[in-house]
């Protein structure tokens, strides 16, 4: 009696027409090749992967695992915050959560935690006591958050509140204090400066014709200006500012190499041309050699525009641009280390456009410049 003995194949052979498979796709031509069933053929293929492929490292696959990788930290992070796992007590997941509430998203901290949403947002906004007090600071959260990062992370406790009520919300300080530092919040911050006084002996016949009037009734009638130094890696770079006293708005700005007469002058004509060539306008300054320098104040006498300056080594005859220079160091520039002159520059512009349509200021009733100006001319136009 016959017996029928099935062929042997070793893993390599396998491989190779597993291999052969996946690179012709000819199931007709690999069955008549190899003698093979075709149940066999696809055993083979379910069992055996092409090893002959290679990844190929994208842009894609690089976000992907870069995705994968922060959402990693993110589920450490809200572990470690949260003191609890997916087996802790179900009233201790849903007091981590709530007390988490602004830092992470609630879909994040419940999937992490184990913990259905539904549980969740029934525990806030269904239970029967303190359901308006909690609802209230889960609204506050998400504002502050939103506030803060739409400044730069620049604001802090007070400005923070004066945007909030301008928004509408009725919310005390003490509030606003209390959830900034519950979520772990940080503004960027600088160390104050002090002046010390000196004696006013060159340029003593330049007089101080704004005295401290920091509050005007009206646009383009004084203009203040300073200049700051900004360090891009190892090279010194000038910023020269012009302010419109009046709505406190950066009216023009330029950065040089050089702190000279050109860049004041440059800047000063931006300004003039950018406000329709005003008359009768002041322009204060210190005594920097650019203000007093004989081509600067030739310019200014030119275009008929009155010169005033500070008091010698008293910045507090200028003390709103000071303030100005202070706090954009203080928002933005002292957490940055600029490598490039087109990064810095980028920050400054951004800058001046976050102080004019988006900084509230204590003296403009915690207005912004534009909104100062757009409501002036729009009383004007009545």
């Amino acid at each position: 009696m016959l017996q029928f003995i099935m062929p042997t194949y070793t893993k390599e052979f396998k491989i190779q027409v597993v291999n052969e498979y996946h690179e012709t796709r000819d199931i007709e031509h690999i069955l008549e090749k190899y003698n093979i069933a075709r149940s066999t053929l696809f055993d083979w293929v379910s069992r055996y992967r092409k090893l002959t492929d290679k990844t190929e490292y994208t842009v894609d696959n690089y976000l992907k695992l870069k995705d994968q990788y922060e959402r990693k930290c993110r589920e450490v992070d809200i572990m470690e915050r949260a003191h609890c796992f997916k087996d802790s007590p179900r009233q201790q997941k849903l007091e981590a959560v709530e007390r988490l509430h602004g830092q992470f998203t609630i879909h994040e901290m419940c999937r992490v935690l184990g913990l259905d949403r539904g549980t969740f947002y029934n525990h806030i906004f269904r239970r029967v006591r303190e359901t308006h007090y909690e609802k209230n600071r889960i609204i506050y959260r998400e504002a502050i958050k939103r506030i803060f990062e739409e400044s730069g992370k620049r604001f802090g406790i007070t400005k923070i509140y004066h945007k909030m009520r301008i928004e509408g919300f009725k919310i005390d300080s003490k509030m606003v204090s209390f959830l900034f530092k519950e979520m772990e919040l940080k503004s960027k911050h600088c160390k104050k400066r002090s002046f010390v006084k000196q004696e006013d002996v060159r340029y003593a016949y330049l007089k101080n014709k704004l005295n401290r009037e920091f509050t005007q009734s009206e646009p383009n009638k004084f203009w203040v200006s300073d200049t700051t130094s900004i360090w891009v890696s190892k090279v010194r770079f000038y910023l020269c500012v012009i302010m419109d006293l009046f709505s406190r708005k950066i009216i023009a700005h330029r950065l040089a190499s050089q702190d000279n007469f050109r860049l004041i002058s440059n800047t000063f004509r931006d300004a003039f041309e950018s406000r329709g060539r005003p008359e009768r306008l002041i322009f204060h300054s210190d005594k920097g050699n650019g203000y007093v320098s004989n081509e600067f104040r030739a310019l200014l006498h030119s275009l008929r525009v009155e010169q005033s300056c500070s008091k010698r080594g008293n910045p507090y005859d200028n003390a709103v641009i000071e303030s100005f220079f202070s706090n954009m160091k203080r928002d933005e520039l002292n957490s940055h280390n600029f490598e490039f002159f087109e990064e810095m520059q980028e920050c400054v512009d951004d800058y001046m456009e976050f102080y004019n349509d988006y900084r509230p200021h204590r003296s403009l009733q915690n207005k912004n410049p534009n909104q100062i100006e757009k409501e002036f001319y729009h009383r004007k136009s009545d």
